[in-house]
């Protein structure tokens, strides 16, 4: 990318399940990082669908080929497959995303004038979306979130991105203190397997939140984090104040990593 993302990662590699198709996008910093990513992502993976890895494919790119990936798959004994050079079509799910991505991506920032340190943010608003609707290339109905984990995804939570929201501060931040209790802010994404909001405050500081109040045309609505259904959210209706009698040690943390 042409300039470093808020976290300082300079790329992005997507990895996507075939089957489901569920997709993961990882940073990085230098190309270099790749293998590592890579192999969280392979762990990760096995865990989630309890299947071995047993046929990646990628293209001919020196991180793909290296002595030391073919080390990974000769000890895991994966066959490895790369795609014919220039012929980038035989890895089509792969080339074709990244391409959506970024196609995506360009056009949301320039019409919310994002600075552009916030392209990796923007992806992974657009990857979490992804996960959660249906494509023509899957069974009618069904989405990558329900095809890796089984139930469909509760998506009630969801707003527009960069949607002016105000993030509700804690009663220990307010307590027997004038002043506001909640901060303005706008709504940058949903952190992958965290219950929380990403917010990017007035200050340009990110922060992940439990609760926010989203500003409706009609009403207000207060978004909190579900307890009950991990990796989802539940939309309540309320009040300001409601919000912010919470019982958690802190709903605001401060955010300076991409994702």
């Amino acid at each position: 990318m042409p300039e470093p993302s808020r976290g300082g990662a300079l790329h992005f590699r997507a990895f996507t399940d075939y089957t489901s198709p569920w997709t993961d996008v990882v940073f990085l910093r230098t190309t270099s990082d790749t293998l590592a990513e890579y192999k969280k992502w392979m762990t990760k993976a096995q865990l989630q669908t309890g299947n071995k890895s047993s046929i990646p494919r990628s293209d001919n790119g020196g991180v793909y080929v290296s002595l030391a990936v073919k080390a990974l798959y000769d000890e895991g004994g994966i066959t490895h497959q790369t795609t014919v050079p220039d012929a980038l079509q035989q890895n089509g799910v792969a080339e074709s995303l990244k391409r959506v991505i970024l196609l995506m991506a360009r056009p949301m920032m320039r019409r919310k004038d994002l600075d552009q340190e916030l392209w990796a943010d923007t992806i992974n608003t657009l990857v979490y979306i992804k996960n959660r609707v249906t494509s023509r290339a899957l069974p009618v109905g069904n989405c990558p979130h329900e095809m890796l984990t089984g139930p469909k995804p509760d998506v009630r939570h969801m707003r527009d991105f960069v949607k002016k929201c105000w993030l509700v501060l804690h009663k220990s931040h307010i307590r027997d203190k004038p002043g506001d209790k909640a901060s303005y802010g706008v709504l940058l994404g949903y952190p992958d397997n965290r219950k929380m909001y990403k917010v990017m405050m007035a200050s340009g500081r990110v922060f992940k939140a439990r609760r926010i109040v989203f500003s409706e045309k009609n009403t207000s609505d207060v978004a909190e984090t579900s307890d009950v259904s991990p990796g989802d959210f539940v939309v309540e209706h309320g009040t300001i104040v409601d919000a912010g009698s919470s019982g958690e040690a802190d709903d605001a943390q401060d955010e300076g990593e991409d994702g």
